[in-house]
């Protein structure tokens, strides 16, 4: 339900904030900072994700500024990352089943046969339309000429 920029965003605040029950004014450049390094977020998409983590109930936003905000950080946001980190843990690095390099090359390039029924099945497709339109090209010019 939640997507990953919510996730390091209720981190972030969770870290500079805290969960106990005082509002604390906290800027976006720290939040900002407080992100990973691969994250590209600014501020606009900051106050937006910072807006529904509010609906969603993780905060409560007393007021707020473009460049900082005075907030409190419901005990829920811990259980949001908590619950992301064991989720990421229990799920698979990759998620796809193990094959054989046989099973691998089959279905990398294909079987020889599907190769040549599709071959087949696209040459005799060809023939039945080219047929279909020189009979009515000769019924067009019988009758309309």
């Amino acid at each position: 339900m939640q997507d990953n920029g919510h996730r390091m965003v209720a981190a972030a605040l969770i870290a500079l904030a805290g969960t106990d029950d005082v509002y604390k004014v906290v800027e976006a450049d720290e939040i900002l900072e407080r992100l990973p390094a691969g994250t590209s977020m600014d501020k606009q998409a900051l106050s937006a994700v910072i807006r529904d983590l509010r609906g969603m109930g993780y905060l409560d936003v007393k007021y707020f500024t473009p460049d900082e905000y005075c907030l409190l950080v419901s005990p829920r946001a811990a259980e949001l990352t908590a619950r992301e980190e064991e989720r990421a843990k229990e799920e698979p690095a990759d998620p796809r089943p193990i094959m054989s390099a046989a099973a691998v090359k089959r279905e990398r390039t294909g079987s020889g046969s599907s190769r040549i029924s599709v071959f087949f099945a696209a040459l005799s497709g060809s023939l039945i339309g080219g047929v279909i339109v020189a009979v009515i090209a000769i019924l067009l010019q019988k009758f309309a000429l």
